[in-house]
């Protein structure tokens, strides 16, 4: 393969507007006069692409880089990636010769298999799953967050971007199903909600969709089934949902190469939490502390837009607002407690004052899209909760009422079209 790269000419004629580099496991390029780097040590799969007739190297390693074929260095660079990874030298070459666009993989990570059928009838994965530690524990899909933490069965990481994710450390079972490397999306999570969601990428051997028909086999159980039923299954893509009872559900989805896709070898699976815990909505210590200074009823009944299980802000509306309101969305304020409380159809979202930057009010005008307004408040660690949703300007009357309240902010940016 390396007679390739005896000819410079095989190469595109390099421009002095792009440059590429390495750097250690670093692969550095310029991008639109930016520099961006890619792990080479994290790389997954390495594609050659045409766009608009011109030559790309496209590598991923959790993010999608497009190296121009033409950039600076690029003759250097190739050969020593194709010497570490295993480059098809061949197809990269054939592709960027061609007159159409088009690509081609040339490369993709060889991973292990991490999941097995295992024989039995476990019937007990709507209740929970086996974690295969010392002693093996079993572990009910209504753990929270914060308790599986203390169970010592994985560990917090955060990943190179910040976010962070839990990993349990050993194998488990769900129902029939063995996997290894289960993790948890845990970022701006309220700790004591049940944890709503798991997921993994799974991996045959030969990085084909066998892993994705495997588990459709499995829940599926090997019968004829309809598509349609449980997603669906094209030419680009398949995904398919199953209920496993009790709401605990779980979706598997696989990525085929397209013009708009490409293909990593593993099937996505995820475990969804789809219980309610209306125990989580109780607020018995406000309730009874409540002393309502001022209260505005809104115009129109509408829903709080922040999820409970997202926001620990999110709660029952007290008995004495609801009785004061009756069907009415509204706003109150709790001058003896120091809080601001917003009222929606069937929960509420209740402040401390202190604990807010400033509210905005984003009005935008129908165009391609329809018009609509959103309250948000901006809080004072730097995340944002939308509080309501209403049609444009509708909201703006509210924003004294709440400057006067908190003596807070509100802003009320131009409003632009919904294109």
């Amino acid at each position: 393969m390396l007679n390739f790269f005896k000819n410079s000419s095989n190469f595109p004629k390099e421009n002095d507007k792009d440059r590429n580099w390495l750097d250690g496991d670093r692969l550095h390029y310029l991008d639109h006069g930016n520099e961006e780097e890619v792990n080479l040590s994290q790389l997954r799969y390495a594609y050659v692409q045409l766009l608009a007739g011109d030559p790309y190297l496209f590598l991923f390693d959790d993010h999608q880089h497009y190296i121009p074929a033409s950039s600076q260095g690029f003759s250097k660079v190739y050969p020593k990636l194709s010497k570490q990874f295993g480059f098809d030298d061949a197809l990269f070459f054939h592709t960027i010769k061609q007159k159409q666009d088009c690509k081609a993989k040339i490369w993709i990570q060889q991973q292990t298999c991490n999941y097995k059928i295992l024989p039995g009838g476990f019937e007990d994965d709507h209740i929970g799953f086996e974690v295969y530690a010392e002693p093996s524990q079993f572990i009910s899909w209504d753990t929270s967050y914060a308790d599986i933490e203390k169970l010592g069965i994985g560990h917090l990481y955060p990943s190179e971007y910040g976010t962070i994710y839990f990993k349990i450390d050993y194998p488990v079972r769900i129902g029939n199903l063995w996997l290894k490397e289960l993790e948890i999306y845990c970022d701006d999570i309220p700790t004591h909600v049940p944890i709503q969601e798991y997921f993994i990428t799974i991996y045959d051997e030969s990085n084909t969709d066998k892993s994705y028909k495997d588990l459709r086999d499995l829940w599926l159980d090997g019968e004829d089934y309809d598509a349609e039923d449980y997603g669906y299954e094209r030419e680009d893509q398949c995904y398919l949902s199953f209920d496993f009872g009790d709401h605990i559900s779980s979706s598997i989805c696989y990525t085929y190469d397209d013009e708009n896709n490409y293909d990593d070898g593993g099937t996505s699976l995820h475990f969804y939490n789809q219980r309610d815990y209306p125990a989580l909505l109780e607020n018995p210590a406000y309730d009874q502390l409540i002393e309502v200074s001022e209260l505005v009823k809104l115009k129109n009944k509408w829903d709080i837009k922040e999820d409970f299980r997202k926001n620990a802000a999110v709660k029952n509306i007290p008995a004495s607002i609801q009785q004061q309101l009756g069907k009415s969305s509204g706003i109150w304020l709790d001058k003896k407690n120091n809080k601001i409380g917003f009222a929606g159809r069937k929960t509420s979202l209740i402040y401390d004052i202190e604990d807010i930057d400033f509210f905005e009010i984003e009005n935008v005008l129908p165009a391609k899209g329809p018009g609509y307004a959103i309250l948000r408040a901006n809080l004072i660690n730097g995340s944002y909760n939308y509080i309501f949703e209403a049609d444009t300007y509708e909201l703006d009357p509210y924003a004294i009422t709440l400057e006067n309240w908190t003596h807070k902010e509100v802003s009320i940016p131009e409003a632009y079209y919904n294109c």
